[in-house]
């Protein structure tokens, strides 16, 4: 189910990639927003008819690596916003940086790492699964 109210996305962030069979997730996305998705291996994703991008980033198994939240259920914010940042006009990975370095109170390096190890680790994927 889709928790929000969001109709005119630019770019979608997918956290649980389970949900996406069963929801058209890209509706309303505009032409050339992202698809930034949680996962090892690109998921199912219906409705991709329009002009967006696909990426991947294993963000929970960074998280993981990292001590971030537990084995079974890591903290992916900081690796998701590190990713994210690979894009051109979202945001810096300085400024995710930055803003961790401030406002995060506990594993502060760790998530610095887990920003930057995602940064590096996105994966554009083609509209044929290719990498």
């Amino acid at each position: 189910r889709l928790r929000c109210q969001v109709e005119e996305p630019d770019h979608i962030v997918i956290l649980d990639p389970t949900l996406t069979p069963a929801v058209d997730v890209t509706s309303g996305l505009k032409p050339g927003g992202w698809v930034i998705v949680n996962c090892e291996h690109l998921p199912e994703l219906p409705g991709l008819d329009n002009e967006c991008r696909i990426a991947t980033v294993d963000a929970a198994g960074i998280a993981a690596n990292h001590g971030l939240g537990a084995r079974t259920n890591p903290i992916v914010n900081t690796a998701i916003l590190g990713a994210v940042a690979k894009f051109p006009g979202i945001v810096s990975l300085e400024s995710v940086v930055a803003a961790i370095e401030v406002r995060v109170p506990a594993k502060a390096e760790q998530n610095v790492l887990a920003a930057r190890e995602a940064y590096h680790a996105i994966r554009e994927i083609d509209r044929l699964g290719r990498l």
